[in-house]
């Protein structure tokens, strides 16, 4: 039973470090244990898959996630997916320099092989006093590129589509005096 305990520690670990490091910034969280805190846990060795559900807590130094429920999976050729359902997910993570970038969204997706983190529902993500709006926010991490929509509105499927809204805090210049750009390292 303990070397059982010690893979499942060691898959999920790897799974998460691999996953949420890339998405959010602190550097020094790279080298921090992951905490996973959930109500229930199974593992499918066969499969690779590991599901956590109910009141879902994943801390690694500063990043704080929360979620109704997790799942991390690994394919044979060692790409990793996280997705986190809640009502909403939320994420917190202090970044490099000294900013806290925050997000929530109904859905969280990640995928190592397409470096393509997913906020599905009522999504947003504010960093500093920045913050973009939408109901489908995508952000690649090895492009750092995002990219927002909102193809409902509210939840509801509209055939025009919603709007998304970005807010840039002219206060929060840096030294070239143009906007910080939300970023992630």
């Amino acid at each position: 039973m303990l070397h059982r305990n010690k893979k499942f520690i060691l898959f999920i670990s790897l799974l998460l470090s691999c996953c949420l490091n890339n998405v959010y910034a602190l550097k020094s969280d790279n080298q921090k244990p992951i905490q996973i805190d959930a109500d229930h846990a199974t593992l499918d060795q066969k499969q690779m898959t590991t599901v956590f559900v109910g009141k879902v807590v994943i801390t690694k130094g500063s990043l704080v996630v929360h979620a109704n429920k997790g799942t991390a999976s690994q394919d044979v050729n060692g790409d990793r997916v996280i997705k986190l359902v809640g009502s909403p997910v939320t994420l917190q993570q202090l970044t490099d320099d000294g900013d806290v970038i925050k997000g929530q969204a109904n859905d969280f997706d990640y995928n190592t092989k397409t470096h393509l983190a997913v906020l599905k529902g009522r999504a947003r993500v504010k960093k500093g006093n920045n913050e973009i709006i939408g109901d489908l926010l995508t952000y690649n991490t090895e492009t750092q590129v995002y990219s927002a929509s909102s193809p409902i509105a509210n939840g509801i499927t509209k055939k025009s589509g919603g709007r998304i809204t970005v807010i840039l805090d002219q206060q929060d210049n840096n030294k070239n005096g143009t906007t910080k750009p939300i970023k992630s390292n």
